[in-house]
């Protein structure tokens, strides 16, 4: 039902044996390290049951979960042939039978059976072949637990609901409850190769039922009612383990004609969840978009910054919507942090369209200008046009997963923005240095997120772990040597008005980030790029212009390239 290559039963009969003779059995429990970076490549290992997750080193949060082994697969082999170090931290993400080869025992036997290197060949050749066509291992689950945060959460419907949307799109689904609680590790490996996806139903949130679940899943998925207080019935210890793996989500289920989810991050203090979904339970579309995430197949956006010029993002977004390719998890910086906030809100493209253009073409909001003693601009004028369109939201309210970026002045770091009120997140988004006033904080002094990284792709990639699209507006943004001679060539009253200083400051404010942004955009499965040279970054008038010039690529691109979207990332273990 996958695409793995099974290592073993790749192997003669006659290898396999001589493989299996040499070989240690052993046992890791969920939770449990099989080894840790920089560690000597003293052996690899074959799944047998189970699944292992790899982690790399993250200096935001420790460690990042990069790939998922699954039974059948090895990991450690180019450590051993190589004789170098790990280059990840592997750990059990369910109860796990390995099989362990040590070095010393793999040189005796490739000495014996000098065949078992064809095999090791064709395992390497089969991983090359993925990356080059960009397969990845699949990072979100194959078998994934429900568990009932509370007893009136009823868990059978929410199992019925994944599994028939699984089904619609071709795949083979299967709910198991506890029935089966006694069943071995291998029955439940078994049920994997038979079907695309399992689905452990822990209906009636009995902890021992509730703890098999947990210690045979790929991901957690815990389960409550929105308007319930915000309090869990689940083992503590469970969920901070499977927390600190990056493998514990929370479903909210919101009712059918609910308007807006409130006070989600009571939920998100109290219960140490990775991320959040919101469900209102009669619409579809949140439906399938939990469906794609948990199918690997949820499509993260992110929008970069680059003034006026990202009014493309809307054409790109209406392209994206007549290719069928709904977005499911969104982010961006400065002025794309505006437009993909529309989008996690619930906001069509049509009223998304209509919104820009009457907060930035028909009300220029970069007009209430100020005595330049930090900034041109007071920035009154932007934080209540701000506030006309997104209220008092709060970041974890939004219907899609959202974060937007700015640039802390004081420590030269990046600020992710997951948390808090919309508003006030993106008004230090586009706090673009002397032009804005930036946005002072107990943690520093925040400014436009484009300073340090106008493409936040790092940060997707830890969100969401299927594939990513990103539009970049700000590739060609040059600043005309000839459009400035012309500018201060002579004085006008327009130039008064608009001084051109504001598209040097705005320059200037980016030019700096511009080859993170390339390396940020090399780590997305699909990068839209509009040709907006023609576009000056301050010309807030050029709306139908750039949305039209953003539609038109975007359309070629997902027509030549949209299938990246489909590709799953591969990481090689050493």
């Amino acid at each position: 039902m996958t695409d793995r290559h099974d290592f073993l039963n790749a192997l003669d009969p006659e290898v396999r044996k001589a493989l299996e003779a040499h070989a240690d059995w052993l046992s890791l429990a969920a939770g449990q390290k099989l080894f840790e970076v920089d560690d000597p490549g003293d052996a690899l290992y074959l799944v047998l049951s189970g699944s292992l997750g790899v982690y790399i080193p993250n200096a935001a949060d420790g460690l990042r979960l990069v790939a998922i082994i699954r039974h059948g697969e090895t990991v450690g082999e180019m450590g051993v042939i190589s004789n170098q170090s790990r280059s990840a931290t592997v750990i059990a993400i369910r109860d796990c039978d390995l099989m362990r080869l040590s070095k010393a025992n793999f040189d005796r036997l490739l000495k014996e059976q000098p065949t078992l290197m064809v095999g090791l060949n064709r395992l390497l050749v089969h991983r090359l072949r993925q990356a080059l066509h960009g397969s990845h291992h699949l990072l979100e689950p194959k078998t994934v637990a429900l568990l009932p945060c509370s007893a009136d959460v009823d868990i059978p419907p929410v199992a019925d609901a994944l599994a028939q949307r699984l089904k619609d799109k071709g795949l083979k689904a299967a709910i198991i409850d506890k029935r089966h609680a006694k069943r071995a590790s291998a029955w439940f490996t078994a049920q994997e190769d038979k079907h695309d996806h399992v689905i452990l139903c822990a209906g009636d949130g009995r902890e021992g039922w509730v703890r098999i679940c947990a210690r045979q899943a790929d991901r957690i998925l815990m389960v409550a009612h929105a308007s319930q207080p915000a309090v869990s019935n689940l083992p503590e210890d469970l969920l901070e383990q499977r927390a600190q793996h990056q493998l514990l989500d929370l479903v909210l289920l919101h009712r059918g004609n609910a308007d807006q989810p409130v006070a989600t991050g009571k939920w998100l203090d109290r219960l140490p969840v990775n991320r959040h979904f919101h469900i209102r339970t009669t619409n579809s579309a949140d439906w399938d978009r939990l469906t794609r995430v948990i199918g690997g197949r949820g499509v993260g956006l992110v929008l970069g910054g680059g003034g006026a010029r990202a009014y493309a993002h809307i054409g790109a977004l209406r392209a994206f919507e007549e290719a069928g390719i709904a977005i499911d998890f969104v982010g961006g910086s400065s002025m794309g942090a505006i437009i993909a906030a529309g989008i996690a809100v619930g906001w069509s493209v049509d009223e998304l369209t209509e919104r820009i253009r009457e907060t930035f073409v028909k009300s220029n909001p970069l007009s209430d200008y100020s005595l330049p003693i930090i900034s041109l601009v007071r920035g009154r004028k932007v934080e209540c046009l701000l506030r006309e369109n997104f209220g008092n939201v709060e970041i974890p309210d939004t219907w899609k997963p959202y974060y937007c970026v700015s640039s802390n002045l004081t420590t030269a770091k990046v600020v992710v923005h997951n948390r808090g009120q919309l508003v006030d997140a993106l008004r230090a988004s586009i706090a673009l240095p002397g032009i804005l006033p930036p946005v002072i904080t107990d943690d520093g002094v925040l400014a436009d997120g484009a300073v340090i990284n106008n493409l936040p792709v790092d940060v997707m990639r830890g969100l969401h772990r299927g594939p990513i699209a990103v539009v970049d507006v700000a590739r060609d943004l040059a600043l005309d040597p000839e459009w400035l001679r012309h500018e201060t060539g002579s004085l006008s009253i327009r130039r008064l008005l608009k001084p051109p200083i504001i598209s040097v400051l705005m320059r200037a404010g980016t030019v700096s980030g511009e080859q993170q942004n390339r390396q940020q955009a090399s780590d997305a499965d699909l990068v839209i790029d509009p040709p907006l040279g023609k576009i000056e970054i301050r010309d807030w008038k050029a709306f139908d212009q750039a949305v039209a010039i953003g539609y038109e690529h975007a359309v070629v691109t997902l027509q030549e390239h949209g299938h990246r979207l489909n590709r799953r990332r591969r990481v090689v273990v050493s």
